[in-house]
């Protein structure tokens, strides 16, 4: 038999990351295997809304949605804007709104907070009461990409401007052993693989591009192409660099990224959690939403890898 031991209330922490945040469903599932629950759960971005759905207890549910996404799905459900955002993404909110039927934080399963950034201070904003649906919304509104939210008379945007791991969320709610996952970790072209050297083929900046078709048989604006197309399909290993121009959608993508690693490592310096689990995530791009088995995958090894140093810490037997 598992008993808790040590402490009396554990809190998981789940990083921003865009679509890399399908990994939280593979690490949650390696964690209930090995008989650890969380008692509060926190997440900024995609973190916080695979939270929500975790804390409803509809993780099954989310876990097939995603299971089932192609390219083509994901484009339909990203709404085109030219206001406040690239994207609207009013069709995947009112997707998830339709599963939390109206429901509040207060009314979930377990106590949860989403983590969002206000854009005229840059103060990070802890969502703690009020809709789930409106709490999740904020915390994903990527700068650029997504249109910032009004909320209680400012306008909020991602949390991972201010706390992409939210570590001292989790400490504010509580939680005296804080396990928290981060999915920014190796994602600079392979610079964070701990000295390991990953071989890439080379590219020839001559080559033409490889094409991707829509359904039409028509091939992808440049600048919405799938990542699949152009990048290898281990999420573990980062795209080769290319002498080509980069997409609009690449230059944003990577320069989110840079800044999530900087704030993460920053933030993490000094609120560090007990337990860090960092699934390897370098060839996933942010928008590849459709690759979700093997960032489930990954994120599962990564907490199976932690298991007995997470056990050693809880005093598991």
């Amino acid at each position: 038999m598992i008993r808790r031991r040590r402490y009396s209330r554990i809190g998981l922490v789940l990083g921003g990351g865009a679509a890399r945040g399908w990994a939280h469903i593979g690490a949650i599932r390696a964690l209930h295997d090995a008989g650890i629950k969380p008692d509060v759960v926190c997440g900024t971005s995609i973190g916080a809304l695979v939270g929500a759905v975790y804390a409803n207890g509809d993780l099954d549910w989310l876990e097939e949605w995603v299971s089932r996404l192609t390219w083509q799905t994901v484009v339909r459900l990203l709404d085109l804007r030219l206001s406040g955002g690239l994207l609207g993404g009013r069709k995947v909110i009112q997707l998830f709104a339709d599963k939390f039927a109206g429901r509040s934080i207060a009314q979930l399963n377990m106590p949860f907070a989403a983590v969002a950034t206000e854009l005229d201070s840059g103060r990070e904003s802890w969502l703690q009461d009020g809709s789930v649906v409106d709490a999740v919304r904020a915390s994903i509104a990527i700068p650029g990409i997504f249109t910032p939210v009004w909320h209680n008379g400012v306008w909020l945007v991602d949390g991972g401007l201010s706390n992409p791991v939210p570590v001292s969320v989790a400490r504010g709610m509580r939680a005296d052993c804080v396990i928290a996952i981060d999915l920014n970790n190796d994602i600079l072209n392979g610079r964070d693989f701990g000295g390991a050297v990953v071989d890439t083929p080379a590219i020839d900046p001559n080559a033409p591009p490889p094409v991707a078709l829509r359904r039409n048989g028509k091939p992808w604006p440049r600048w919405l192409a799938p990542a699949d197309a152009r990048f290898t399909t281990d999420v573990r290993v980062p795209p080769a660099p290319s002498a080509r121009v980069p997409s609009m959608l690449s230059s944003i993508a990577q320069s989110i990224d840079i800044m999530q690693v900087r704030i993460t490592r920053s933030r993490l310096a000094g609120e560090p959690a007990d337990i860090l689990i960092q699934p390897r995530l370098g060839g996933m791009g942010i928008f590849d939403f459709h690759r979700a088995a093997p960032a489930i995958e990954e994120g599962r090894a990564a907490v199976e890898h932690m298991l007995p140093a997470i056990r050693s810490r809880l005093g598991l037997e």
